[in-house]
């Protein structure tokens, strides 16, 4: 269960790292943008909530993760207690 955790948190890594260039915008918003000194500044500013919105969702996921990851946890530790002879997996 490790080995895939592991292998899990690797290409995650990986795909996170991994950096390919990409017109998200339409050439027309982008011309638009570039074209003027306030543009630049907009534009600038739309990046940054694109960034915004793209780690919001990781944030929430990871949040939620890590709260049922440490019930888990609380729970076998309760178990533990109950039971000292139960012998660890």
């Amino acid at each position: 269960m490790r080995r895939f955790i592991a292998i899990l948190l690797v290409i995650a890594g990986v795909v996170c790292i991994w950096q390919t260039t990409a017109l998200a915008q339409c050439a027309m918003c982008v011309t638009a943008l570039e074209n003027s000194p306030e543009g630049r500044a907009m534009a600038a500013s739309f990046n940054n909530g694109i960034l915004f919105l793209l780690a919001v969702p990781y944030a929430v996921f990871g949040t939620v993760g890590f709260i049922v990851f440490r019930a888990h946890r609380r729970k076998k530790a309760d178990e533990r207690q109950a039971n000292p002879y139960i012998t660890k997996k």
